[in-house]
């Protein structure tokens, strides 16, 4: 079957869901693939499978640009977060 040349709408949901959380604080896997719109029965596994490089590179590395966005527009660092 191949990899997919690209993410799905509710792939870029979930990273961004896992990455940014929602109003009320951050998620779990489980909880952003709820929220991504996949199947309450089967969200955990979901949550898995998308974090897992092998089974979905695609996501794994949206995952990662989304938290190198984080950071840098935080600019959250442990020499910056002193008191």
């Amino acid at each position: 079957m191949g990899l997919p040349k690209r993410l799905t709408e509710m792939q870029k949901r979930f990273a961004e869901a896992l990455v940014f959380g929602t109003e009320n604080g951050p998620v779990t896997k489980t909880e952003a693939a709820v929220l991504a719109g996949y199947s309450k029965d089967r969200a955990r596994q979901e949550g898995s499978e998308l974090t897992n490089p092998k089974q979905n590179p695609l996501v794994v590395q949206y995952i990662g640009n989304l938290k190198e966005e984080k950071l840098k527009k935080y600019e959250v660092t442990y020499d910056g977060h002193e008191a």
